[in-house]
């Protein structure tokens, strides 16, 4: 084929372009969205057992991130069958572990307590006012 022939070649596909074609499976938010107090606001994770703690911003548009000082992890959420499923894009990890909740609606405020799948430590999550 010459190449002047206006053919396109696909390129690989990067982890911000696959959050971002993933983003169109998140739903707009709406007043029965579970997860609409998550967005604007501030959800800290501890993990005591684990010494882990984190800030995580959660957006409508199905993406979610998290400060490490000058760095930054990202990763995507989405409805699925009937759970809320999370999971890291980048960095880029080789096997990214899903990590699914049922969906319940939060209140700006409120704790609670839920099990990390993988090792049973209690995760601790709290719903913070605004992005802090």
């Amino acid at each position: 084929m010459p190449l002047n022939s206006g053919a396109r070649y696909a390129r690989p596909m990067t982890p911000a372009t696959l959050a971002a074609a993933l983003a169109l499976l998140a739903p707009a938010a709406t007043p029965d969205d579970p997860m609409a107090a998550f967005y604007g606001n501030t959800v800290t994770i501890w993990v005591p057992d684990a010494y882990y703690f984190a800030r995580r911003y959660v957006d409508a548009d199905g993406t979610w991130r998290e400060p490490h000082g000058s760095d930054w992890t990202r990763g995507v959420w989405r409805y699925d069958g009937g759970q809320i499923c999370s999971w890291q894009t980048e960095p880029v990890l080789r096997n990214p572990r899903h990590y699914c909740y049922p969906p319940e609606a939060r209140a700006v405020g409120e704790t609670w307590v839920t099990k990390d799948p993988d090792t049973g430590n209690e995760v601790v999550q709290t719903l913070e006012a605004g992005r802090n």
